[in-house]
């Protein structure tokens, strides 16, 4: 748990208590910017949170005050979440990719999440619930949502932690680079990348940091992806240019997504409590080690593939 106010010198006297169970806890603490305080609960007084299909979904509130003034509470959920990417048996190429929650390896089944009206003010949480719930009817755990949408309200999060859909969520960065095909010999790039000068990327900082700090006592929150596409885009458009001028691309790539938006995330999450990919769709692991920016990103034996089912051929 972070925290942050205070003048740096006082000691404030923190109480902590876990609502539905008999835990609680108390400690004192010297804070200006902000603090982190570790708690440690034990595993017999909490059930574990589960995907939709695979148990139950238990929440509790976490309170926080000092003294009898109220600093904080929130319902959180206990689980943990792996990216399991393994070698096979001897002849088999490529890595696994699924996950294990608490342990136990779950297939997922779900769909992706856009926006559910290009107007917010129309959205009610009614429809919200309505759609939420008409996922997990339809057997669905996960929903991955997408990069070009936006950060959706507290109370989105709070109904996919509540019926048991896990998330994998992008950060808001999608489609950066666009190719104009002028014949079929010749292509004309428009390169219209997010900036990497240093106003932008503080702000972008300031984003990853506030949104995780918003969202991160989410159970349903399972993976945090860099982007919507970007390292797809590098590895398929990019390759009519000068290898200097892919490197260079590939280099602002790396800043904005890796040496900004994950070191913002690992600040908040030091020990990797969730697994992060730098795109969507990427070859995780082997992407890594690729420096982040595969010849192939759509790689049928490594990570998570996109593949488009379109029964709809009439073009809007």
């Amino acid at each position: 748990m972070q925290l942050s106010g205070g003048d740096g010198t006082s000691t404030y006297t923190l109480d902590f208590q876990l609502k539905g169970t008999s835990w609680s806890t108390t400690t004192s603490v010297k804070f200006t910017d902000k603090t982190t305080v570790t708690l440690s609960i034990p595993n017999d007084q909490v059930q574990l949170w589960w995907p939709n299909g695979h148990g139950d979904q238990p929440l509790y509130e976490l309170v926080v005050t000092s003294g009898t003034q109220l600093m904080d509470s929130r319902l959180i959920g206990f689980r943990t979440v792996e990216l399991i990417q393994h070698n096979y048996t001897a002849g088999i190429q490529g890595l696994s990719f699924y996950f294990q929650i608490n342990g136990r390896p779950i297939f997922v089944k779900g769909s992706n999440w856009i926006p559910s009206d290009a107007f917010q003010e129309r959205v009610t949480d009614e429809k919200l619930e309505k759609l939420l719930t008409s996922a997990k009817l339809a057997g669905m755990n996960m929903l991955r949502v997408w990069g070009g949408g936006i950060y959706e309200r507290d109370s989105f999060y709070e109904m996919a932690d509540r019926l048991g859909i896990m998330l994998w969520h992008d950060f808001m960065f999608a489609c950066s680079l666009y190719v104009y095909l002028l014949s079929h010999t010749k292509y004309y790039f428009n390169i219209f990348s997010y900036p990497v000068d240093e106003p932008f990327l503080m702000n972008v900082r300031k984003e990853v940091i506030y949104q995780v700090q918003r969202l991160q006592s989410h159970p349903c929150i399972a993976l945090w992806s860099g982007n919507n596409e970007n390292e797809g885009i590098l590895a398929g458009y990019i390759r009519p240019l000068p290898p200097a001028e892919q490197e260079a691309i590939k280099s602002d790539y790396r800043k904005l997504y890796i040496g900004t938006v994950m070191a913002a995330l690992l600040e908040l999450d030091p020990t990797g409590s969730r697994p992060f990919v730098g795109s969507s769709p990427s070859n995780g692991i082997e992407s890594v080690q690729e420096n982040y920016t595969a010849k192939n990103p759509q790689d049928p034996l490594y990570g998570r593939r996109r593949v488009f089912i379109n029964e709809n051929h009439v073009e809007f």
